[in-house]
């Protein structure tokens, strides 16, 4: 997976969904954010199972398609 977006476009959904995601669950894959590219844009996701955020931003340029899920919180 390879895109480029900047910071604020970025951040905004980010910020969106990671309201959704609990910092300790008993599942510790819920306390991600998954990040999908695909078809021109950014796909920013997250849930607790009961609640589930979805974002996106649209992507211009070069970018690869691909998925991954990272740590919602520091």
């Amino acid at each position: 997976m390879k895109f480029s977006i900047s910071r604020e476009q970025f951040l905004q959904p980010l910020q969106l969904v990671s309201g959704a995601v609990e910092r300790r669950h008993t599942l510790p894959i819920l306390s991600n954010i998954l990040i999908k590219v695909s078809e021109d844009a950014l796909w920013l996701t997250g849930t607790d199972l009961e609640v589930e955020l979805i974002s996106s931003a649209k992507l211009e340029g070069d970018f690869t398609e691909g998925e991954i899920t990272v740590p919602a919180k520091k």
